[in-house]
C-alpha cells in the first residue's frame, strides 16, 4: 500500500468522526434547547393579540394564551405562550393544547391535541 492511500484512509476516518461528532452535538443541543415536559392546557380564550410578520412579509395577528396546565402526573403550572408565524391560531374555547415547557427556556413548543391523547391525570373534567 502506498503512503498516499494510507493518508486518504485517515482523512476519510477523520471526516466521518467529525460528521458523527457534529450530529451528536446537534441532537444534544436540540434536546437541551427544545426538550422539556409536556403540559396540557384547556383554552378558555385568548389573553390578547400582537402583530406577527409571516414569511411572505404580511403582518397578521398572533395570540397570547395564559392558563393553568397539568402534566401527566396531575401537577399544575401556570403557563403563558404566544403563537408563532408557523401556527398563528387562534385556538378556540375548549381546545386542548399540549405545551412543551423547558426549565431554562420556558415554553418551546405547542400543539393542539385530541382529548383522547391527554393522560388521565392531566384531564380537565
Amino acid at each position: 500500500m502506498s503512503k498516499l492511500a494510507i493518508k486518504g484512509h485517515w482523512i476519510e476516518t477523520i471526516l466521518v468522526a467529525l460528521l458523527v461528532g457534529v450530529t451528536i452535538l446537534s441532537v444534544g443541543w436540540h434536546i437541551y434547547r427544545y426538550g422539556g415536559d409536556y403540559y396540557y392546557m384547556e383554552v378558555n380564550g385568548s389573553s390578547g393579540s400582537f402583530p406577527v410578520t409571516v414569511p411572505v412579509g404580511i403582518t397578521q395577528n398572533g395570540y397570547v394564551y395564559r392558563g393553568t396546565a397539568k402534566d401527566k402526573y396531575g401537577n399544575r403550572k401556570h403557563l403563558e405562550f404566544r403563537t408563532v408565524a408557523d401556527d398563528l391560531g387562534p385556538f378556540h374555547k375548549g381546545q386542548i393544547i399540549r405545551v412543551t415547557y423547558n426549565l431554562k427556556f420556558g415554553v418551546t413548543n405547542y400543539k393542539e391535541v385530541n382529548r383522547d391523547h391527554v393522560p388521565p391525570l392531566a384531564r380537565f373534567d
